[in-house]
C-alpha cells in the first residue's frame, strides 16, 4: 500500500508540473502571437499609408488629350479627378466653354477604339478623350421682342425661363439620319469574325517578319464595311477623307500597309474611292433621295449629262438631303405643313410648331435642294424657318451642332488676337480698320456686342472684302425704305439708327426683322444659307469661309483652304 501510496503521490506531482509547464507554454505562445499581430498590424498600417500616399500622388496631376469636334486640346487636374462622370462632365464644359450637353468617350488601349465613358476609375494618365454633342431634351422658347438680350448671357436666358412651366419648354426635335460630323480621327469599325481573325495573325506575323497581308476576300470585306461606316457621315467622301480612312486603317492593321506604296495606303484610296460610288449605286436602288436626285431620271432637261450640276454637300451639311421619317409621305408631310399655318392659334404652339418642322425638315431640304424655289416663294409656304429660334434649330438638324452659341463663343474667343492683329496692320487696309478700331480706342469698356460688331467690321476688310458688300449702314431712314432701296441685292444685312434695327435681304426679300444686332445677324445670315441651300457671295467667300472653318469648325478636310484664311489661321495660333 506504501508503494502504491508512494506512486500516487509521484504521479500528482508530475502532472502538476506538466500542467504548470502546458501553462507557461501557453501563456508564452499567446504572448508570442499576441506581439506578431502587433507587428503584422504596423507593417499593414504602413503599407497602407504608402498606398494611399502613392494614390495621393497619382491624383496629384493627370493629363488628358482631348478631342472636341475638329480641335485637340489638353487638360490638367492637379488634385485628381472628379470620382463621379457628372461632376467630371461639368469641368469639362466650364474648362472648354460648352454650354450644350456633352458625354464623354475615352480611347481603350486593348480595343484601339473609344468606348462611352462609364466611371472614371478607367482613366489614366495621358488617356485620349473624346467630347460627344448630345442634343438635348429640351430647348427653350424665344423671348419677348421687348427684351434684347446678349447670346453669350447664359444668366439672363436661364431668367426668363421658368421649370414648372410647360409652355417653356419645347420638345427636342427627332433625331436625323446622320448624327455626328467627321471625326478627327476615323474610327475603323469591327470587320467580320474571319477578316477580323485573318487581320489579327496578319498583324502578328507582320511585326515580326514584315510580311504584309493579301487576302482578296479580307479586302473585299474591309472595303464594304469602310464604304458603309463613311457613308454614315457623308454620301460623297472628298479625297482628303478618304486618305484619312486610308491611313487610319493601316495605323490599326499595320499587316495592310502597301509596299512600294509611298505613304503606304495609296491604293486604299483608290480601292475606297471606286467602292464607296458602288456603295451608292447599290443604296440608289433603294431610293435614297441623297443620291437619288442626282439620276439623270430626276434631272431637268439641261442638265441631264451625269456630272453636270450635281447636288451634294459644298459647305460639308451632314444631313444634306435626308429621307423623310419613317412612315411619313410627301402627302402626309404636306399636311403638316398646312397644320404648321394655322398652328401659331393653339395654346401649346411652341412644342407643336417645333415638332412640325422637325418632321418636315426633309420634306423642306427636297424643295430648297431639288426644286431650287425662290427665298419669297419659300418663305411664303415656310415662315416659322424665318425666325431666330428655327434658323438656329435648322441649323442644328443639317450640321448636328448649335448654331449661335458655337459661333458667338468661337468669336469671343479669337476676339482679342483678332484685334492685335487688325491694329498691327497696315496699308490703306490697315487704314481703314484702324477708323473702325478708334470706337473701341474712344470706349475701353465696350460691351461684348460692341466689341464682335467692331471685330467682324475689321475681318471683312482684313480678308481683303468690302463691308459695303454685306453690311449696309442707314441713319434715319425708314425700314420700308431701306427694303426699297435693297429691293436689287441678292445678300445684305441693313443696319438702321434712329430708328435703330437691323434685319437681313435675300434676293431683294426681307426675310428677318426685328434682329438684336448686326452680329447676330452675321450669324443667322450664315445659319440662313444652310437652311435654304445658297452659294456664298462671292466677293464675301473668305469672310463666309472664315464663318465656317473657324467660327463653326465645319469643313476641316475639304480641298486646300484660301491662302487668306491659311495666313488668318497661323497667325492666330501663333
Amino acid at each position: 500500500m506504501s508503494t502504491l501510496q508512494t506512486l500516487k503521490t509521484f504521479i500528482n506531482q508530475r502532472l502538476s508540473v506538466a500542467v504548470d509547464e502546458i501553462f507557461g507554454l501557453l501563456e508564452t505562445t499567446v504572448s508570442n502571437y499576441e506581439e506578431e499581430m502587433s507587428r503584422q498590424r504596423r507593417l499593414l498600417e504602413a503599407e497602407r499609408s504608402e498606398f494611399v500616399n502613392n494614390k495621393a500622388d497619382m491624383q496629384q496631376a493627370m493629363r488628358f488629350r482631348v478631342i472636341i469636334d475638329h480641335d485637340i486640346k489638353k487638360i490638367t487636374f492637379q488634385d485628381g479627378i472628379p470620382s463621379s462622370v457628372e461632376d467630371f462632365i461639368k469641368v469639362f464644359k466650364q474648362a472648354f466653354s460648352i454650354t450644350t450637353d456633352i458625354g464623354l468617350q475615352y480611347k481603350d488601349a486593348d480595343f484601339d477604339d473609344f468606348f462611352t465613358l462609364t466611371s472614371t476609375s478607367d482613366l489614366k494618365d495621358k488617356d485620349t478623350l473624346k467630347v460627344v454633342h448630345v442634343p438635348p431634351g429640351i430647348i427653350m422658347t424665344t423671348v419677348p421682342q421687348e427684351r434684347n438680350l446678349d447670346t453669350s448671357d447664359v444668366s439672363s436666358v436661364c431668367d426668363l425661363v421658368s421649370v414648372d412651366s410647360p409652355d417653356n419648354l419645347i420638345l427636342s426635335p427627332s433625331v436625323p439620319e446622320r448624327q455626328n460630323l467627321w471625326p478627327v480621327i476615323f474610327p475603323i469599325p469591327i470587320f467580320s469574325y474571319n477578316t477580323e481573325m485573318a487581320l489579327r495573325q496578319g498583324n502578328e506575323k507582320f511585326l515580326k517578319d514584315g510580311t504584309p497581308l493579301t487576302s482578296p476576300s479580307v479586302k473585299s470585306d474591309i472595303l464594304e464595311r469602310l464604304a458603309e461606316a463613311m457613308f454614315s457621315y457623308t454620301a460623297y467622301p472628298n479625297d482628303p477623307q478618304r486618305a484619312a480612312v486610308a491611313q487610319a486603317l493601316i495605323e490599326k492593321h499595320p499587316c495592310l500597309r502597301e509596299p512600294g506604296s509611298f505613304n503606304g495606303c495609296y491604293g486604299w484610296q483608290q480601292s475606297l474611292k471606286y467602292k464607296c460610288a458602288n456603295y451608292r449605286c447599290k443604296l440608289k436602288a433603294h431610293g435614297n433621295p441623297e443620291l437619288l436626285i442626282n439620276t439623270l431620271k430626276h434631272k431637268q432637261e439641261g442638265d441631264k449629262k451625269p456630272a453636270k450640276n450635281i447636288k451634294k454637300p459644298r459647305k460639308s451639311e451632314v444631313n444634306y438631303l435626308p429621307p423623310h421619317p419613317a412612315g411619313e409621305t410627301d402627302d402626309s408631310l404636306e399636311n403638316v405643313r398646312l397644320e404648321l399655318m394655322t398652328a401659331s392659334k393653339t395654346t401649346d404652339s411652341g412644342k407643336m410648331i417645333n415638332d412640325m418642322m422637325s418632321r418636315t425638315y426633309s420634306c423642306r431640304r427636297r424643295e430648297v435642294v431639288g426644286q431650287s424655289m425662290q427665298v419669297a416663294d419659300f418663305k411664303e409656304r415656310w415662315p416659322f424657318l424665318f425666325h431666330p429660334l428655327q434658323i438656329n434649330e435648322e441649323f442644328r438638324r443639317c450640321n448636328t451642332i448649335p448654331l449661335e452659341s458655337t459661333f458667338m463663343s468661337q468669336l469671343d474667343r479669337y476676339t482679342p488676337k483678332f484685334l492685335e492683329l487688325f491694329s498691327s496692320k497696315g496699308g490703306a487696309v490697315g487704314q481703314r480698320m484702324k477708323s473702325v478700331l478708334i470706337e473701341l480706342i474712344k470706349d475701353p469698356h465696350a460691351s461684348v456686342v460692341k466689341k464682335r460688331d467692331v471685330t467682324l467690321r475689321c475681318l471683312i476688310e482684313y480678308m481683303g472684302e468690302s463691308v459695303q458688300e454685306l453690311i449696309s449702314d442707314y441713319y434715319r431712314t425708314t425700314q420700308d425704305k431701306v427694303h426699297e432701296e435693297l429691293k436689287t441685292h441678292s445678300m445684305r444685312i441693313y443696319v438702321c439708327q434712329q430708328p435703330d434695327t437691323v434685319g437681313i435681304i435675300i434676293e431683294g426679300t426681307p426675310v428677318l426683322t426685328g434682329v438684336d444686332n448686326m452680329p447676330q445677324a452675321c450669324c443667322l445670315l450664315f445659319g440662313l444659307t444652310y437652311a435654304l441651300n445658297l452659294d456664298y457671295p462671292p466677293k464675301l467667300a473668305k469672310t463666309f469661309e472664315v464663318f465656317q472653318r473657324l467660327f463653326v469648325g465645319l469643313d476641316t478636310l475639304q480641298p486646300k483652304p484660301t491662302s487668306k484664311y491659311i495666313n488668318l489661321k497661323n497667325k492666330l495660333l501663333t
